[in-house]
């Protein structure tokens, strides 16, 4: 499994910038946080894929700054700003597309979906629909505050929503008080994004290998899965203090990892 971070963790150092701190680190995939509407400008976006070319970065995923306003957009009761929302959505498709990402990653709602699975379900219709016309991933994250957080919820929409794929974030669950093995189990073959970080009982997140998190049952399941995505370190930048703190992470996750194929 190839292990590589998102460009979150260097926040708020501007996506370009952040794509040279992980070239020093000899970084080969990343995730990709737009962070506003100026950086969905397709001349932007090109000289960003330029700068990920040289140094040889893959972009694996995009985080859209508007993940906060998910729930607004998606899952509330006004068609025309659903039909906005749409609109906005298939642009970060086309940014995906310009920086060779294959997956935009989803918040979504705010636990509407524990009690009305069926309402939740008419909701992610546009982003399926985003899906099946651009061929990129619109990938469902759980977020500590969302239904995609709940393994039972996940069951359910799996057989609700066949095409429905997920972004694996082992804090978020914890954060949310649920089980982030459990949670994985229950994403199962349909995970196509991996945020990885640590945790323990006074820290909700930590640069892998200073907590207690269980990465061999974590592998396991993703395995067994067929997982064939990248490990994407994703931490907050108050978790370290230089490169120095984040390649000793990523060389803790590839010994763990370097067995996955």
């Amino acid at each position: 499994m190839d292990v590589g971070m998102s460009l979150a963790c260097y926040y708020p150092l501007e996506p370009e910038k952040a794509a040279l701190e992980a070239a020093k680190l000899n970084v080969r995939v990343c995730e990709v946080f737009l962070n506003t509407i100026s950086e969905l400008e397709v001349p932007y976006l090109y000289s960003l894929r330029e700068i990920c070319d040289r140094h040889n970065i893959k972009v694996h995923s995009i985080h859209p700054f508007t993940s906060f306003l998910e729930n607004y957009m998606f899952f509330a009761p006004y068609p025309r700003r659903i039909a906005d929302a749409e609109q906005l959505y298939e642009r970060y498709a086309d940014a995906a597309k310009i920086l060779g990402a294959t997956v935009v990653n989803i918040h979504g709602d705010r636990g509407v979906g524990l009690n009305d699975i069926d309402h939740y379900v008419k909701c992610v219709e546009p982003l399926m629909r985003l899906q099946q016309k651009t061929g990129v991933t619109y990938a469902l994250e759980n977020v500590y505050f969302n239904s995609v957080n709940n393994p039972e919820f996940i069951a359910r929409l799996r057989q609700r929503v066949p095409d429905a794929r997920f972004t694996l974030d082992i804090k978020q669950a914890f954060k949310g008080g649920e089980d982030a093995y459990l949670v994985a189990e229950a994403m199962g073959d349909a995970i196509v994004n991996f945020h990885v970080n640590d945790r323990d009982d006074d820290h909700i997140c930590l640069l892998p290998g200073e907590g207690s998190v269980d990465y061999d049952r974590i592998l396991k399941i993703l395995s067994s899965n067929h997982y064939d995505g990248p490990a994407l370190m994703e931490v907050y930048r108050y978790n370290f203090q230089n490169n120095t703190d984040i390649r000793r992470s990523l060389d803790h996750l590839q010994t763990k990892f370097s067995l996955a194929k």
